[in-house]
């Protein structure tokens, strides 16, 4: 039989890149989906996005055991003057016990003093929500948990349980069938005679497959026969998504794998220009990849390490995360246990030249930031501070090619943020989502540690957003025009308490949830605020922050507070009254370098996509006719 040649023998990068987009045209990687039990979920590949149906936690619970407490009448009470409270003013709780009615702090049960008559002495003053696990403080209904692609964790399936979501909708694993080929390979338990080789390859496909969360069937060896191979393959192929023959792929007398496949189907590269790994056939088949391995161990490994891991990666639509070190920028500072080494989730990004790691949320309870999280800082035993700027090594748990893949949005909450970097995942872009304000926003731009930031920032004197801020705070600024939206006062349904303006919210009977310092949201009630002469001390629970507008709603909406200001939309999740104050503008504040990376090209494509646009349609109280208009400016000379 005459002797083949390699025939499309090609670099390693030029072969895969090939193979992945012939296979993408013949519509290898459309999703193919199915439902499964969250239960069951484990290592599954969510097919869409999955969205919290209740809060997490769904009552506000006492975080420590103790006393419960009302934090007004704990004011001046100090180690020298102990405030002593009697029967009725505090009630004895348990870590977890609901907070008991008109109660809004806990103190640690080793901070009071227990007197025989009854009543307890405290030591010092406690603010509102002090050791107190509120509603929603983990996650809160309609929010966003997680994007479609991503592949679920055990602590996952926690979070998506604890927030009501029972079932998901979910790729379907990759199905892979296995076929060892030569006369000379035999059982590895049987005895070895000269001549004859074990059989051990087929179980490192399998497991190296597996671990990637293929479904894998391995077959008995076939012999060196071209009409058994031929039959092999005729019967794999319907009930399988990937074909990998081992052996037979090379360019001798008796290797028949290349032969077969180039018969029935496209010879994408035979031959790699690479060492171990060089025999190696990459084929479509009936629009199916079947590819020939190797038979040497190192060389299948290579190429398995090298091809067949991105095929199934891609069939995923995700990359594995690899364990790695590396030396990140702290974007902000970081207080620690000083008696105890401290592990932090952070999410990473690459940002110019260096990389840059943003805290996540904090806490034994806390499951969601171990869903977003890029890595751990560890924080040592003894170091009270880590500063902002400050380097220090964190331990990866996503891969690095992820991060630095990864965008990072800082800044101003607002629900479109989520659901746009749900559409941008399709295209390739990870965003990473961390709020902290307008305010933050802004410093985190001007320090180089976010590529864009969301902000709504009101001037009093121009009655005019953010512009007139950014110019004195940056001078050198670029902005794309992003939403107008409704804000206002978000109420029970119903208007129970019949609140109608700013003003309403001075009533005793009235209690108010704030958003927290430098948020936007936070200036524009103090810019009313002072204009109405109403003084913050008026408002019953000005002190009470949250972090999101659909924080602020779920706290109205469990009769946590009677009114909060937010944007309309949350109040149509979650089927609130709203009460109109005023339209403002919310926009993208864009680190300037970041104008040149092909990643912000692809934000604004898909941010001004007629896919985005029917996303924002069916959201109340926004405007986006101005929708991806840039506003340069440098600094004056």
């Amino acid at each position: 039989m005459e002797r083949k040649i390699y025939l499309k023998k090609m670099e390693l990068g030029q072969a895969l890149r090939m193979y992945l987009n012939r296979l993408k045209e013949t519509g290898f990687f459309e999703p193919k989906t199915e439902k499964v039990k969250v239960s069951e979920a484990i290592d599954r590949v969510l097919a869409r996005a999955v969205f919290a149906l209740r809060s997490v936690p769904h009552y506000s619970s006492a975080a420590v055991d103790g006393i419960a407490v009302r934090s007004s009448e704990t004011v001046q009470a100090s180690k020298h003057a102990p405030k002593r409270l009697d029967k009725g003013h505090f009630v004895i709780v348990n870590t977890g016990q609901p907070m008991p009615k008109d109660f809004d702090a806990v103190i640690m049960i080793e901070d009071v003093h227990f007197l025989e008559d009854g009543s307890v002495e405290i030591f010092e003053p406690v603010p509102a929500f002090h050791n107190v696990r509120t509603i929603g403080e983990d996650a809160v209904e309609y929010d966003m948990l997680f994007c479609r692609y991503h592949r679920l964790a055990p602590q996952d399936l926690a979070l998506l349980l604890a927030a009501g979501v029972f079932e998901v909708e979910v790729l379907k694993n990759l199905e892979c069938a296995v076929v060892p080929t030569g006369d000379e390979i035999v059982d590895p338990s049987s005895e070895l005679k000269e001549g004859f080789i074990p059989e051990t390859n087929s179980v490192l496909v399998r497991t190296f497959l597996e671990k990637l969360g293929a479904t894998v069937r391995v077959l008995d060896p076939v012999g060196d026969d071209p009409a058994k191979l031929v039959s092999t393959l005729q019967r794999l192929l319907p009930a399988h998504d990937l074909v990998l023959f081992i052996g037979g792929s090379s360019a001798g007398q008796k290797d028949f794998v290349y032969r077969t496949l180039e018969k029935f189907g496209e010879i994408v590269a035979h031959g790699l220009s690479i060492r171990p790994g060089k025999p190696t056939v990459l084929a479509i088949v009936e629009k199916k990849p079947v590819i020939g391995l190797p038979g040497f161990p190192a060389s299948c490994f290579t190429v398995l390490e090298r091809v067949v891991k991105p095929v199934v990666e891609a069939w995923y639509h995700q990359s594995e995360p690899d364990e790695d070190l590396l030396q990140a920028e702290c974007a902000t500072r970081v207080y620690s246990s000083v008696g105890d080494d401290e592990f932090v989730r952070v999410v990473l990004a690459k940002v110019k030249d260096r990389y840059v790691c943003v805290p996540l949320k904090r806490g034994a309870a806390t499951m969601s930031s171990l869903t977003k999280m890029d890595g751990v800082l560890v924080a040592p035993r003894g170091q009270e501070v880590i500063d902002e700027g400050e380097r220090i090594r964190v331990q990866l748990t996503s891969s690095r090619q992820r991060i630095d893949e990864t965008v990072l949005f800082v800044g101003s909450n607002d629900p479109l943020i989520d659901r746009l970097s749900d559409l941008l995942i399709e295209r390739g872009v990870r965003l990473s989502v961390v709020n902290v304000g307008s305010l933050g926003g802004v410093k985190a731009i001007a320090k180089s540690h976010a590529h864009f930031a969301g902000v709504h920032l009101f001037d009093s004197e121009s009655e005019t957003y953010n512009v007139p801020f950014l110019r004195r705070m940056l001078g050198r600024f670029v902005v794309v025009k992003f939403a107008r939206r409704l804000q206002g006062l978000v109420v029970q349904k119903g208007n129970p308490k019949s609140i109608r303006t700013l003003q309403d919210l001075v009533r005793k009977d009235v209690r108010f949830v704030n958003r927290q310092k430098a948020s936007g949201t936070r200036i524009l009630l103090d810019y009313y605020l002072s204009k109405l002469g109403i003084e913050p001390h008026q408002i019953n629970g000005y002190e009470n922050e949250e972090l999101t507008h659909i924080s602020v709603a779920l706290r109205v909406k469990r009769n946590l507070a009677d009114a909060g200001l937010a944007v309309a939309y949350v109040a149509q999740l979650m089927d609130l009254d709203f009460v109109p104050l005023c339209w403002e503008e919310y926009d993208l504040l864009i680190l300037p370098e970041f104008l040149n990376d092909e990643r912000f090209q692809t934000i604004f494509d898909v941010m001004t996509s007629s896919d985005f646009r029917n996303v924002v349609f069916q959201c109340s109280g926004y405007d986006i006719s101005d929708l991806g208009k840039i506003i340069r400016e440098d600094e004056p000379k």
